[in-house]
């Protein structure tokens, strides 16, 4: 495992685990300067080798969950590894998240490098991925994503970074969010797409203006978990081809985090299965990325990739102070 340090010329900085092309840490400055980490780690390297919550990982092939753990694809039907009850998640057991990717620094950049196999957690296709990280003066993180498939599949890969901007607080309970979506997708208990697309307005999910995310998460009905684990449908790209799908603050440090991508959503997880290192609610996920259960949603955005096409996608994320 190899370790890459970006760092800008304000003396802020990422770094980059090859194993899981992972985010490990996001150093920026608070509303004095102070700098500090606000994505969650673990201690070593070696704690990703046993690490089951995805800290700050490179997910895929498909990111969140495909139901009964199956999808067809040209009328054929492809059986995927069940990593999660019934279902898929996240790729299945030997996702990009379980990859010691080959990397390399170029022109101020990190480039991650990974292959799948035909078959490999019944995705079809032989998949190269490419990874690339870049950190500018202005505090931008981008992700950029290049894969191609020797047949058709389909595809659908996210950071699953844990925000807390405030390292000092033991929870996210406090930030406040914003979400720039009128819809979100229903799902059952078991977080599956009921395939409902439903309005935000005047719901638990109605982050159209920064609300707590401890105050917003009393006000739901679901028994099954008491935050988030939920996909926003974005609203249209602007001319760049980005969505602007969130914005992320906390009052404390006076950090802020804006989130946009060339993904047409967001999925907002509240951290509620942290374990081990990390207690629940200690960090929350804001994962760019196609719709869940995509393939087997037809009125949902594709995620298939034909044969020897170039699949592409970008995420940024943007760390600033936040007007007072």
């Amino acid at each position: 495992m190899l370790l890459l340090r970006l760092t800008n010329r304000n003396g802020a900085y990422v770094e980059v685990l090859s194993y899981g092309a992972t985010l490990v840490s996001a150093v920026v400055p608070d509303r004095y300067g102070c700098l500090e980490n606000v994505v969650l780690r673990y201690p070593s390297a070696q704690d990703y080798l046993a690490d089951d919550c995805y800290l700050g990982s490179t997910v895929g092939r498909f990111a969140n969950r495909i139901a009964g753990a199956a999808f067809t694809l040209n009328g054929k039907t492809f059986f995927l590894d069940k990593n999660d009850g019934e279902n898929s998640n996240h790729g299945g057991f030997a996702g990009f998240n379980k990859k010691d990717f080959s990397c390399k620094a170029d022109k101020g950049c990190a480039i991650f490098s990974a292959h799948s196999a035909h078959g490999e957690g019944g995705f079809p296709g032989n998949l190269s991925v490419e990874v690339t990280y870049a950190f500018s003066d202005a505090n931008e993180l981008r992700i950029a994503y290049r894969l191609t498939s020797d047949s058709d599949t389909v595809v659908n890969l996210t950071n699953h970074a844990y925000f807390n901007l405030c390292p000092r607080a033991k929870t996210i309970l406090d930030h406040e969010l914003m979400v720039n979506a009128e819809n979100y997708l229903e799902s059952n208990e078991r977080f599956l797409p009921t395939g409902a697309i439903l309005p935000v307005a005047r719901s638990a999910f109605d982050f159209s203006c920064y609300k707590r995310l401890g105050e917003m998460m009393r006000r739901k009905r679901e028994p099954h978990i008491r935050g988030y684990n939920t996909y926003f449908a974005g609203k249209p790209a602007g001319k760049d081809g980005l969505r602007q799908l969130a914005s992320l603050r906390e009052s404390a440090s006076g950090r802020l985090l804006e989130v946009s991508a060339t993904a047409p959503g967001v999925l907002l997880y509240t951290g509620d299965y942290l374990h081990g290192a990390h207690q629940p609610f200690a960090g929350a996920c804001l994962e760019a990325q196609g719709y869940p259960d995509a393939p087997n949603h037809p009125h949902f955005p594709s995620c298939a990739l034909k044969a020897n096409r170039e699949y592409r996608q970008e995420i940024r994320y943007r760390f600033g102070v936040a007007a007072d």
